[in-house]
């Protein structure tokens, strides 16, 4: 992927600053929508910019200024068929992190209810990483894949639904306190009660965070009206769709490249962001600004662990250009 020059230097935009190490950050994010964009291509995948990164098509024509991840999302039919396609044909260099990884380290990697996919620090040089992704230092940049789920039209089953993702989901936010205070195997056995299942105890925690995946995924197009991210819907009864919203998807601006965005996009965005999405808000992330933040005085040691006395931008130039080694 190509980016100018110009693009990797700092700049205002609706009166945010944006530091030359977010760039790096928004282009080396976008070598990794590359690869996962041309699977999905291969093999008939829809996928969809969504959350920030749908918003900042529409109204950015690229990244939202202060907005520091790229979100894509499938309809939940895709999203299982890419979890199977990921570990086959996921290049070289790149691995999926989260439940549905093949090894603990990586689903250690991303505690979270979706996939993604990143760029594996154990399978890169260094020098050979700077150069791929544009100067950008911190190990493991990737993107966050979501799938979407059909809420049914029964409204006890949507209810039943709800009340075991939202214990599902607290069980998981709550699972240290719960064990220091010896009550987890209690809550693990109500939850199983409640849901009617077993969970493996050999790997309990990522156990239960396919349970509450596939709590998800229970309802099918046929029956519901309505489709939605459940992780977002059980805590806004509101962000909800049409379903029709993502039959199809067109192209919109996103920075360099264009990015497919579900057709009825304005129902999707007011259903997350409210009528005056248009309206730009700073300061509304979900996380810590910039993602990277808490590695950077790391990095600066090891830029002067290796002898390099210069900046941290500098030393970033330096790498990627093929100048410096290390």
């Amino acid at each position: 992927m190509q980016f100018t020059q110009d693009f990797f230097k700092p700049e205002i935009r609706e009166e945010f600053e944006i530091q030359a190490m977010m760039k790096r950050a928004w282009a080396a994010q976008m070598e990794v929508l590359q690869v996962v964009a041309d699977i999905c291509e291969e093999n008939g995948l829809q996928y969809f910019a969504d959350g920030g990164t749908l918003l900042g098509a529409v109204r950015h024509q690229g990244f939202i200024p202060w907005d520091d991840d790229i979100d894509i999302c499938l309809k939940r039919e895709d999203y299982n068929r890419l979890i199977s396609i990921l570990q086959r044909q996921l290049p070289y260099g790149f691995v999926m992190s989260g439940m549905y990884a093949g090894t603990v380290r990586l689903r250690m990697a991303a505690n979270v209810s979706h996939l993604r996919v990143i760029a594996d620090e154990t399978l890169w040089n260094f020098n050979d990483y700077m150069k791929y992704f544009h100067g950008f230092p911190y190990q493991r940049v990737g993107i966050d894949i979501f799938p979407l789920d059909y809420i049914p039209v029964e409204a006890k089953l949507a209810d039943i639904q709800k009340i075991m993702m939202i214990q599902g989901m607290n069980l998981l936010e709550n699972w240290t306190t719960l064990e220091k205070a010896g009550k987890l195997e209690e809550s693990l056995q109500e939850y199983e009660k409640l849901c009617n299942v077993r969970i493996d105890r050999q790997n309990t925690k990522n156990g239960l965070w396919k349970l509450t995946d596939a709590i998800a995924s229970l309802c099918h197009k046929e029956e519901a009206e309505y489709i939605t991210n459940y992780i977002y819907w059980i805590e806004k009864d509101s962000y909800k769709m049409k379903k029709e919203c993502y039959d199809e998807a067109v192209m919109l601006q996103f920075e360099n490249i264009q990015i497919p965005v579900p057709a009825m996009y304005d129902e999707v965005l007011r259903a997350e962001y409210g009528g005056d999405y248009m309206t730009p808000v700073q300061g509304a992330a979900d996380h810590d600004y910039p993602f990277y933040g808490h590695m950077e005085e790391e990095l600066k040691k090891q830029i002067k662990a290796v002898g390099f006395d210069g900046s941290v931008e500098e030393f970033c130039q330096e790498v990627s250009s093929g100048r410096l080694w290390v």
